[in-house]
């Protein structure tokens, strides 16, 4: 299900599924997909236009189908976007959509548009003509020096050219500010589909489920103890893996406890679309999910914590056994405030906001 193709030295080859897992969590350092490269116009051949740069990486990426959904929004909005890839005809196709696509080989920037490029892509800026506006769109700050060296971060962020960076969580806001306090920072609010992620209407089944594209040590350990201890005799674990959009949602939908192994987030989706679905949801908050991961509907512990990890799926466990439905109460009341908190009308104002402000004056809008 992960092995993907990948172009490297001009060739093109498959990615093996350790190599997509690898990339999926951010653990390699070089890029081994290929990346767009911006083109620019001395002329403004067209409307002025915004471009988000992804790669040609088409492995579940939270971050990748929420920049697809941004371009979605402004076109809607009528503000021309297109997501710009490598390779002539490449589109995500691990989720649905009909999003305005373009190569960056066959495309070029004029001075009145704007080049959107996340955290870990900032290396192209190095290779853009003065005079090339650019947003950085950063779903996750903890990710900012990973593979970008720090001289390169404070290039950016005093740069002339810089439009804006734009974070989805106010734990990024505030670091990035901190970083960046003379750059113009702007949050935007995620959005879940509730189209996908909604309570079901059967009864939640014994069952935890977890990603674990992140995490997977901290998985194993709690998992261990809990196994250990005779705490999972009864409930079905299952790993959400090697799975579409849908059936990740539709499996969601008859699960009672979530398990979070998110450490450094910029936002935190996989929990955030648990809850949408009435999942009772246990475990790290990220930091940036301090937002969401509630007290009074879920149970937030601290990052790294496999302890009290382990310790809170059991208090949970032992309400549940109590006074059944204790875990789909909460869960509902999670679902609703994620609905109201996240949904996506309040996603397309944020986006086509920064947008339009950003633009030059007189962009046609609906």
């Amino acid at each position: 299900m992960l092995a993907k193709m990948v172009q490297t030295a001009g060739r093109t080859r498959a990615l093996s599924a350790r190599e997509a897992v690898s990339l999926a969590r951010g653990a390699v350092r070089d890029y081994r997909y290929p990346l767009p490269k911006v083109r620019r116009s001395a002329v403004q051949r067209t409307a002025p236009t915004v471009y988000f740069c992804v790669p040609d990486f088409d492995v579940p990426s939270g971050g990748v189908r929420v920049t697809y959904r941004h371009a979605d929004h402004l076109n809607a909005a009528g503000i021309p976007a297109f997501v710009l890839h490598h390779r002539a005809g490449f589109r995500c196709t691990w989720f649905g959509n009909a999003t305005r696509v373009a190569a960056s080989q066959e495309t070029l920037v004029g001075p009145e548009d704007i080049v959107v490029m996340g955290e870990l892509a900032v290396p192209l800026l190095r290779d853009r003509q003065p005079g090339t506006r650019f947003v950085v769109f950063n779903q996750n700050p903890h990710l900012t020096w990973q593979r970008v060296p720090e001289t390169l971060v404070a290039e950016y962020t005093s740069s002339p050219d810089l439009a804006a960076i734009v974070v989805v969580s106010q734990h990024s806001l505030d670091m990035v500010r901190h970083v960046a306090p003379e750059a113009n920072v702007a949050r935007v609010h995620n959005s879940i589909d509730p189209g996908l992620f909604h309570p079901g209407d059967a009864p939640a089944t014994r069952r935890i489920a977890y990603m674990p594209r992140g995490g997977r040590d901290e998985a194993l350990q709690v998992l261990s103890m809990l196994r250990a201890r005779g705490r999972l005799d009864g409930w079905e674990v299952v790993a959400l893996q090697g799975m579409s959009e849908r059936e990740v949602a539709a499996t969601l939908r008859t699960t009672t406890i979530f398990l979070s192994f998110a450490y450094h987030e910029g936002f935190g989706l996989p929990a955030a679309e648990a809850m949408a679905c009435g999942a009772y949801a246990v475990g790290f908050h990220g930091f940036a999910g301090v937002e969401f991961l509630r007290p009074e509907f879920s149970s937030p512990v601290g990052p790294g914590d496999v302890l009290a990890m382990a310790r809170a799926v059991e208090d949970v466990m032992a309400r549940e056994a109590q006074q059944p439905g204790w875990c789909r109460s909460r869960g509902e009341a999670a679902a609703r405030f994620i609905a109201q908190a996240y949904s996506p009308a309040r996603e397309r104002d944020d986006v086509v906001g920064v947008y339009r402000s950003l633009l030059a004056p007189g962009v046609p809008t609906n």
